[in-house]
This record gives C-alpha cells, sequence and structure tokens, in this order.
C-alpha cells in the first residue's frame, strides 16, 4: 500500500506539472524550400517563423533544408523570402504538447515582372550554384560550370588558377607557380580555345593562338564555363575544350559591390629576400627608333634595369575591385560598369641539372650526361587590371541591343639571378672552377581589347535572328629586357681558395619583342522554330567571318665587356661595346629572321537542327564547314626558302548530341563532334628564337590537326549545388604537333622544333563528379582518368665491345605531351548563414605528366604528381560587409622535373646540388619552391 501511495503521488505531481508546463514544451518545426517549377532546392533562403508576438529567422542550409528547434505549443506562422523569387504565402498552423516535429515545405515561384512592352527577369540568382546546375543540366552539349559565388569562395585570385577546380583540368604553372595555361582531359593547350561572352579573343602571345588564363581576374566573371562538346553553331578550333568566360550583366535593381585585400608570400619572410628593379625607359630599340641602317653605339641603351636593381623585404600583395550596376527608363536600360586590381608579388626558387646535347652509351644505353647545374631564385611582381562594362537596351519586346567592352592589361616584372653551380665542382677538377652569373630582367607587357556589339530580333513567332560586330586587339610588349652574364674561371689551392680568376666572357644582351593580334569579326545566326509532326523543330543556320593581322618583331643586341677587366660587382666599370661597329646596324641583326607578320581570313559555316523525337530525348546535330585562309612574311634573308606563304585549308565538321530525361533531374548524354586545331603563327614561319634551355625554331610545313571526340556521360541533379556526373570520352587525333629536340647543324646543337612526324594519337578517359551538403557541410569531389599514346622515332646510343658507342633507331611510345593518367580535386565547405561564415579547404591532385618530349629514348621529362592544398573563408560582420581570407599552398608543394632514368650516374656533387634523389629508378633533374601565399581582405555589398 505504501508503494502505491508513493507511486500515485509520483504521477499526481507529473500531472500537475504537465499541465502547467504544456504551453512551454519545446517541439521542431523543419522543411525544405524549394522551386515550384523545377522542384530544385533554394539554398540562402531566409525563413521567418512568427509566434506569440515574437520572430524567429533561420536560413536554408545548402542541402535545401531549414529547421527551427524549440519551438513553443500554440499557433504559428511561417513565410519565406528569397531574392529573385515572389514572396511566399503565409503557412499557418498550431503545435499541440503531442506534437514533436512538424514537417512544413515551402515552394517558391520565380519571380518575374511584365513593364509594358519589356519583360524582365530576376538575375540575382544567376550567380549562384543553382543556376550553375540548371544550365548544366539544360544545356545541349557536355559542359561545368563554375558560378560566381563559387569562384569568389575559391582560394583563387585568377581564371588560371580557379581552372584547376574544373573537373577533368589542370593548369600549366608559370616560373612564380602560377597558373597560366590550361589542359583539359588532357589535350595540351593549343587544343583548346578562349571565348569571353561565347565570343573567340585573340591571344598577346608572340607565337601561340591560347591565351594565358592568368591575365583574367577571377571576381569579373558571373560564371566559368568549360565546354567539352562542340555544336555545329560553335567555333570547331577545339579539341580538347573551350574555356568560356561568362562577364557579370547588368543586374535587376542597383548593385554596388567593392573589395580590398593585402597579403604576402612566406617565400619572402624567411631571409629570402625579393629582387626587384625599375624597367629601361628605351621602351622602343633604336632600330625602331632611328631606322634599321642605323649604327648603334653603347650610349644608346639605357642599363637602368639592372643598375637600379634592389631588394625588397617581404613585400606586400594587394587587390581591389569595384563593380556597379542597374536598370534604368523602366528597366529598358541596363548598365554595369565592373574594375578590378591586383598587385601579387610571388617567386620561386629553382635548381636544374641541364643535359649534355647528345647521351653516352656507357654505364648504360643513352645515359644522361649533364654539362650545367643552375641555381636559380624568381622575383615576379605582377600586376593586372581588369575593366568590362555592359550597355544593354531593350527597344521593345522584339528588340534588343548591348555593346559590351573589355580591357585587360597585365604588367609582370620577373627578375632571374642564376648561379650556373659548376664552380660547385661539377664537371670541373677539385684545383679548378667554372662560374657564371646571370642575371635577366624583364618587363612584359600584355594587352586585350575587346568591343562586341550584338543585336537579338524576333521577326515573327517562328524567325529570329541575333548578330555580333566584334574589334578585338591583343598585344604583348617586351621592352627592353637586360640580360647580363659574367663567366670566370677560377684557379683554387689545396683548401679551395681562389689563387688567379681568368675572366672567360661577360655579356650584355639588351632585347626587345612587340606582337600585336587584331581581330576584325562578324557573326550571325538565324532561327527557324516551325512544328513538324507535332514537335517544335529549332532549326538555325549561321556563321562567322574573321579578318585577322597579326604582326611579331624581335631585335635582340649583344655587347661584350672583353677579357681584360675581372667583374668586381663594379657594373659600371666594364667597358663594354661591339665586337664590331656593323653588330650595332640593324639591318645586320640576326633577330630580323623572326620578324613577321601574317594576314588570315577565316570563314565558317553551319547548319544545325534540334527537335525532341520524343518527350525525353533531344537530338541535336549539324555541320560546320570551316575555312581557313592564311599568308605570311617575314624578314629572314633570301636564301632561306618558305620565307614567305600562303597556306589554304578547309575542313567539314558533323557532330550529333543526343540527350535523354530519365527523370526531370537526371539525364544521359551522347554525342560525336569533329574538330580541328590550328597551328601557332609563330610555329609556321622560318623563325629561331632563344629559348631558356634551348633555341626554338618553327616549322612552315606543318599541318593542322583534326579530331574525332566521343562523349558519354549520365547527370544526376538533386537539387541546389548537388550533383552527381558520371562520364567517359575517346578522341582520335589526326596530325598532331608535338615539340621535339632536334639536331640543328651538329650533335652537338639542338633546338625545340613542332612537327607532325608522330603519326596520329589516341586519348580516352573517365570522369567522375560528385557535389553533396549535409546541412551546413558540404562535400565535393572530382577524379579524372586519361589515357593517351603516341608512337614516335627516337636516338638510342649503345656500347658495343667492338665498335664503341653505336646509333640506333627505335620506336618509343608515349603520352602526349602535357597528358596525366590522374586528375583530382576535394574540396570540404561549411555554410552558415547563422554564424554568417563560409569556408572551404580545397586540395588539387595532379598526377605524373609528360613535359618535354626528347629525341632520345628514355630521356623525356616528366612532371613528378603534384599536390596542393589551399584554404579560404568569408565571414560576415554586418548586413553589408563581410572578412575574407585565401591561403594557397599550404604544404609547400614543390614542381619536380625529372628523367624515367636510374640517378647513379649522378656524382655525389650533383646529387648535394639537387638534394635527395627519392627514387631509385628515376634522376631529379629540377625542383621549383613557391612557399605559401596569403590574402585577407574586405568585402562591401549593398
Amino acid at each position: 500500500m505504501k508503494f502505491i501511495h508513493s507511486y500515485n503521488k509520483i504521477l499526481f505531481f507529473l500531472f500537475i506539472f504537465s499541465s502547467f508546463s504544456s504551453g512551454l514544451i519545446a517541439q521542431t518545426i523543419e522543411g525544405r524550400v524549394t522551386d515550384s517549377r523545377t522542384g530544385e532546392t533554394l539554398p540562402g533562403a531566409t525563413v521567418h517563423l512568427t509566434q506569440n508576438g515574437q520572430n524567429k529567422y533561420t536560413s536554408v542550409g545548402l542541402n535545401g533544408a531549414y529547421s527551427f528547434k524549440k519551438v513553443a505549443t500554440g499557433l504559428y506562422q511561417i513565410r519565406v523570402n528569397y531574392v529573385g523569387y515572389a514572396p511566399s504565402k503565409v503557412v499557418e498552423g498550431t503545435l499541440s504538447a503531442a506534437t514533436e516535429l512538424r514537417i512544413v515545405n515551402i515552394f517558391l515561384t520565380d519571380a518575374s515582372t511584365q513593364m509594358s512592352e519589356v519583360k524582365v527577369t530576376a538575375q540575382a540568382n544567376k550567380e549562384t550554384d543553382r543556376n550553375a546546375r540548371g544550365l548544366e543540366k539544360s544545356a545541349p552539349m557536355v559542359i561545368n560550370i563554375l558560378s560566381s559565388n563559387t569562384i569568389q569562395l575559391l582560394p583563387d585570385v585568377t581564371v588560371g588558377n580557379a581552372l584547376q577546380r574544373v573537373s577533368g583540368v589542370t593548369i600549366q604553372r608559370s616560373a612564380n607557380g602560377e597558373g597560366r595555361y590550361a589542359i583539359i582531359r588532357g589535350m595540351d593547350q593549343r587544343y583548346n580555345s578562349t571565348l569571353v561572352n561565347g565570343i573567340k579573343v585573340p591571344s598577346p602571345d608572340p607565337s601561340y593562338r591560347f591565351v594565358p588564363m592568368d591575365i583574367f581576374p577571377s571576381e569579373m566573371l558571373e560564371r566559368l564555363e568549360v565546354i567539352k562538346a562542340l555544336t555545329p553553331s560553335m567555333e570547331g578550333d577545339a579539341i580538347g575544350g573551350a574555356m568560356n568566360l561568362i562577364m557579370k550583366s547588368a543586374p535587376y535593381h542597383f548593385t554596388l559591390s567593392a573589395n580590398a585585400s593585402a597579403g604576402f608570400s612566406s617565400l619572402f619572410s624567411d631571409g629570402r629576400l625579393f629582387s626587384a628593379f625599375n624597367p629601361s625607359p628605351n621602351v622602343k630599340s633604336p632600330a625602331m627608333i632611328n631606322g634599321n641602317s642605323f649604327a648603334a653605339s653603347p650610349a644608346d641603351f639605357s642599363n637602368r634595369a639592372y643598375t637600379s636593381q634592389h631588394s625588397l623585404n617581404n613585400p606586400s600583395s594587394s587587390t581591389a575591385g569595384l563593380t556597379i550596376g542597374d536598370r534604368f527608363l523602366n528597366n529598358k536600360l541596363g548598365i554595369i560598369i565592373s574594375g578590378s586590381y591586383q598587385n601579387i608579388y610571388r617567386g620561386s626558387n629553382s635548381k636544374q641539372l641541364t643535359p649534355n646535347a647528345q647521351p653516352s652509351a656507357i654505364p648504360l644505353p643513352n645515359s644522361p650526361q649533364f654539362s650545367d647545374a643552375y641555381d636559380r631564385t624568381y622575383s615576379t611582381q605582377t600586376q593586372r587590371l581588369g575593366l568590362h562594362n555592359k550597355i544593354d537596351y531593350v527597344m521593345n519586346d522584339k528588340n534588343k541591343i548591348s555593346l559590351y567592352n573589355l580591357y585587360i592589361h597585365q604588367n609582370e616584372y620577373e627578375s632571374r639571378l642564376t648561379s650556373d653551380t659548376l664552380g660547385l665542382g661539377l664537371n670541373s677538377t677539385n684545383l679548378s672552377k667554372q662560374i657564371t652569373l646571370a642575371d635577366r630582367n624583364t618587363l612584359t607587357k600584355q594587352n586585350i581589347y575587346n568591343g562586341t556589339l550584338h543585336g537579338e530580333h524576333i521577326i515573327s513567332d517562328k524567325f529570329h535572328l541575333n548578330w555580333d560586330g566584334i574589334y578585338s586587339v591583343a598585344s604583348r610588349h617586351m621592352p627592353d629586357r637586360i640580360d647580363f652574364s659574367y663567366d670566370a674561371n677560377k684557379s683554387l689551392n689545396s683548401l679551395g681558395q681562389v689563387t688567379t680568376e681568368i675572366d672567360n666572357n661577360t655579356k650584355l644582351t639588351h632585347h626587345w619583342e612587340n606582337n600585336r593580334d587584331r581581330d576584325l569579326s562578324g557573326y550571325a545566326n538565324f532561327f527557324y522554330t516551325p512544328k513538324i509532326a507535332g514537335t517544335d523543330v529549332e532549326f538555325a543556320l549561321g556563321g562567322l567571318y574573321r579578318h585577322k593581322l597579326r604582326d611579331a618583331d624581335y631585335i635582340t643586341y649583344s655587347l661584350t665587356g672583353g677579357k681584360s677587366t675581372l667583374f668586381s660587382n663594379n657594373f659600371a666599370a666594364i667597358p663594354f661595346g661591339f665586337n664590331s661597329a656593323a653588330d650595332g646596324i640593324g639591318s645586320n641583326n640576326p633577330d630580323l629572321q623572326n620578324n613577321y607578320n601574317v594576314r588570315e581570313d577565316d570563314n565558317a559555316e553551319y547548319l544545325q537542327v534540334k527537335f525532341n523525337p520524343f518527350p525525353k530525348l533531344q537530338i541535336l546535330g549539324g555541320v560546320r564547314v570551316e575555312n581557313t585562309y592564311m599568308t605570311y612574311g617575314t624578314q629572314s634573308p633570301a636564301t632561306v626558302t618558305q620565307r614567305t606563304g600562303t597556306i589554304i585549308y578547309s575542313d567539314l565538321l558533323p557532330s550529333v548530341h543526343l540527350k535523354y530525361a530519365l527523370t526531370d533531374r537526371q539525364n544521359i548524354r551522347a554525342s560525336y563532334f569533329a574538330s580541328i586545331s590550328r597551328p601557332g603563327f609563330g610555329e609556321l614561319v622560318p623563325y629561331k628564337v632563344s629559348g631558356e634551355y634551348y633555341d626554338q625554331v618553327g616549322n612552315p610545313l606543318l599541318k593542322h590537326i583534326t579530331a574525332d571526340n566521343y562523349d558519354l556521360r549520365y547527370e544526376l541533379f538533386p537539387g541546389g549545388s548537388d550533383q552527381v556526373l558520371v562520364g567517359t570520352f575517346f578522341k582520335k587525333i589526326y596530325n598532331p604537333i608535338e615539340y621535339f629536340v632536334v639536331r640543328d647543324g651538329g650533335p652537338s646543337s639542338q633546338v625545340i622544333k613542332p612537327q607532325n612526324d608522330a603519326g596520329n594519337a589516341t586519348n580516352y578517359g573517365a570522369e567522375v563528379l560528385a557535389t553533396k551538403f549535409f546541412g551546413l557541410i558540404g562535400f565535393s569531389v572530382n577524379y579524372t582518368y586519361t589515357h593517351s599514346r603516341i608512337s614516335t622515332n627516337k636516338l638510342l646510343y649503345v656500347n658495343d665491345p667492338t665498335a664503341g658507342s653505336i646509333q640506333t633507331i627505335v620506336n618509343e611510345t608515349r603520352p602526349l605531351q602535357g597528358q596525366a593518367d590522374h586528375v583530382g580535386n576535394a574540396s570540404v565547405l561549411f555554410k552558415s548563414a547563422k554564424l554568417g561564415i563560409d569556408m572551404q579547404a580545397a586540395f588539387v591532385y595532379t598526377g605524373e605528366r609528360l613535359t618535354q618530349v626528347s629525341p632520345y629514348a628514355s630521356l623525356d621529362f616528366y612532371q613528378h604528381a603534384y599536390n596542393q592544398l589551399d584554404f579560404s573563408f568569408e565571414k560576415t560582420i554586418g548586413k553589408k560587409l563581410s572578412f575574407y581570407g585565401k591561403i594557397n599552398n599550404i604544404t609547400n608543394a614543390a614542381s619536380k622535373i625529372y628523367l624515367k632514368f636510374p640517378h647513379g650516374s649522378l656524382d655525389a656533387k650533383q646529387q648535394e646540388f639537387l638534394g635527395k634523389q627519392d627514387i631509385a629508378a628515376q634522376t631529379l633533374v629540377q625542383s621549383d619552391y613557391y612557399k605559401t601565399s596569403f590574402l585577407g581582405g574586405l568585402r562591401y555589398k549593398l
């Protein structure tokens, strides 16, 4: 009885407590916010809960979900707001004491405003991942897209570095570690094209057609597209793919954003100084000023680029950006202006062994012999200025016109200090040594301008057209590059002390380069959309005409300091002069043979049809004709054959793209397209340019490259930023252009030459990409396997016991230049609207890849697998202000080049110079270290 009495007492108190607190029991309301039409989630939407006169707010997570916890029982109201969508209707409900969880899903409708004759659709969501996924899903071709929001959070500040985050894309780095060129699916940069708003832009490069991607600040982009399968309406000069930079367009309401940041590279914070200089005032060479008949003297040159050289301790990098846009005149007129400025200090420490021109047959066939050991430090200051504006005017509901202007300018100041460490005793006796000191100070100026006038016109319900008129110009100038080198033979005593020194050769060169590429182009596309057999069909007919003028000139004046004066760090005391007065006359300059001018007229026509024979199947196919007419002229001597030439060819490029919608969120794609790759202009003319390690010559007999390309891909877009892409590709490449190190007049003289002699090549692989968000945390990974093969003849030196060294020819199979078997990216993201913070840790992996082809068997140069870890974040510190940071190369990853040859042939000092030889079957021949860089700043968004 006592137990029953106690039990009843407990029940009584529980009843009293529950009755008292029934209105305070904490419940949970959660759900998802999605687009009412597409069903896609809307991360970032604001959810507003009202209850008992109190308000609570939360944001929709990256997985499209929201949650309110500890909600009291009773009446509640929920509404949702999201930019670009109409506010949701108020959802009302009641929580009872028995309710533990209430699911409330909200559906939003895309906001569109009809004003008189003009239809304006909200554009704020164009920069989101959700919009990028929608474009990927609806595109007729295989494409990968980085949204503006993704680019903003990335640790990268240039398009060149941002490209390495795209599935199947790797980057080729400059001497300071910046990503400069993109390699798409293992296809070298020559196989890829660069578009701005769908328009091909010329290259500032003096020899090639491909555009350096580090010249573009990434913050100017609305999105970055990598198109991997070409349709007939696209230019066919892109076997690997096309990089399409979609620039910001006018918003539907007033927009103002600004940012500024500062940072540094840790390379210069640990005793390693940054080497800076003031450029020469001589923008033009003596021959350009006075004519080729002018005989220059040492007094006609300025040595300021060398004499002004000075050191900086931990220089500070900086960036700034500003964007303003709005619509006027009842939304008919849209204007946006955007600018970006970057002043970045970077560099590298580099060590390299340079092989002799010819390998030895002992101890193994083709044993490399090393003639030089370079210890180099690079200091690079890069100033980038990007400006663009777009003005669009909607005349009426049938006619729209826009004017777009883009200007990119880059100054790159590079100081390279070199010690040829033969002075360490490599390939010399113990009692003497040879040492070379060399300084090179280079200012490279690059510019790209593009002006595009675009029109869109609806002629009738079934007929419309668009057109573009374009003027583009790209230029690259290298004014008065100074190279100073000093060679000396030093005799040593038994203690290693210098007893005598004989000056071998003191040289000073002044070098100018000027290149300009101008395009005048016209595009037109006509569309006819009838209904055939109850199915909507779109016929497209169009083409382009491009008139291109390109000119390049080089000139180098070489002076010598004689052999009577030893260099004692007193540059002014050296009696520089020409070996003969004739060497100062412009018309005698050996670089004149490199000067060329090109006229190229390209025209293309295409016919394309798109239709849905079944509700879930879309077919897009057609054919394109590319016609190329090119003439060139050079200043080569009259004795040079093919000093002028004309090159004409035409290509028929069919393509077909199938897209089958398994569900509203799943696609299967299959495509075939034919494409071409035109040789670089400088590759075709009979020039000879001094290179870093080898001179480079042209080849007027080069053929253009053609390819057949196949793609198959499965796509899943669950909603929001989530996606799963699984695909495979195959390319058959005809007449590929590869660079070979070949003899130039003798066994000890070698040059690099482009050739088609490698035969046909194949390239195939597979791509996997997955992005998934779990509430506040997201994961994004992609992996690409690429396998290419090409066979070429190589030289092999073997030792015969009786005849000695014998030269034979063997056939060797290898990958395409630049191709890596394994490429991957992995990112972990954290996004909390409540905390106002976005964070990302990004890891990129590039497997072993071929960097330079050798004429000798088993002596190609390969880059070790490269992996880099970066981190970035952005934290709001007010409604309109945020603080952000970017950290690159946290693990101090190095670029290392090696030969697939046992390193046992290296002597002890050579191994000591390069550091640890960590792979017995390979010989490390070059290492470049960049260290970690930091950037932090403030961003304001209205």
